[in-house]
């Protein structure tokens, strides 16, 4: 038997309750543990609490995050995330069924911190999960 070390949650902040749904059962299906939200109001409050210290769930080594939705969207949660000191490092993935401008592109990558950007539809279960652990791997090797 082949020892696993302890993989710590993904985030994902989505307002269509199917997507949200099927990217929590992908998460789960990689051995990772969905912390989700229905949209920007609930990440931020829950960002409040990780701030403050008195969140007490493991932090998430990753976030995937729709743009548009309700209350914060999600390049502006991405913003946040980058400057609340525990996460400040870890990977944001943002996606969207709307086409973007390039200027628009480029801020929530360099302005906002952003690390990806995906269309929806999203791509299969295989080519989502390559493309996270690209992600990851990338913003690990700094």
């Amino acid at each position: 038997m082949k020892w696993r070390a302890e993989v710590r949650p993904w985030l994902v902040v989505e307002d269509e309750e199917d997507i949200r749904n099927i990217v929590k059962t992908m998460f789960q299906v990689w051995q990772h543990t969905p912390l989700a939200f229905r949209n920007g109001h609930e990440a931020w409050r829950w960002l409040d609490q990780v701030e403050a210290g008195s969140f007490e769930g493991d932090l998430p080594e990753l976030a995937l995050m729709d743009i548009r939705m309700p209350g914060h969207k999600g390049h502006e949660i991405a913003q946040r995330i980058r400057a609340v000191e525990p996460l400040q490092e870890i990977p944001i993935v943002l996606m969207t069924a709307f086409s973007l401008s390039e200027g628009e592109r480029n801020a929530m990558l360099k302005d906002y911190g952003v690390d990806h950007i995906i269309f929806k539809p999203l791509p299969d279960l295989f080519e989502l999960k390559q493309m996270l652990d690209t992600v990851y791997q990338r913003r690990a090797a700094g």
